[in-house]
């Protein structure tokens, strides 16, 4: 496990306790809790997504630019 993992399950820990502390009652801490788990899941699914499409234009980008390259090296070279 990485730092950054650790460190999000130390908060949702705290966060967890928070919650019972403030609400005095496990079972409304815990739906809570599960609705946040949901948030969270969803915002990384969501994060994941336009990273990967982010990186798959640019990889196109790349590609393309590459391509021109080489024509206009070939083109001199005739």
């Amino acid at each position: 496990m990485n730092r950054k993992t650790v460190l999000h399950l130390l908060f949702l820990l705290a966060l967890s306790v928070a919650l019972v502390y403030l609400t005095k009652s496990f079972l409304m801490a815990l739906g809570i809790m599960m609705l946040l788990l949901l948030i969270d899941a969803l915002l990384r699914q969501y994060d994941n997504k336009r990273r990967r499409e982010w990186e798959e234009k640019r990889l196109q980008e790349m590609m393309e630019e590459k391509e021109k390259e080489e024509k206009t090296r070939t083109d001199k070279e005739e």
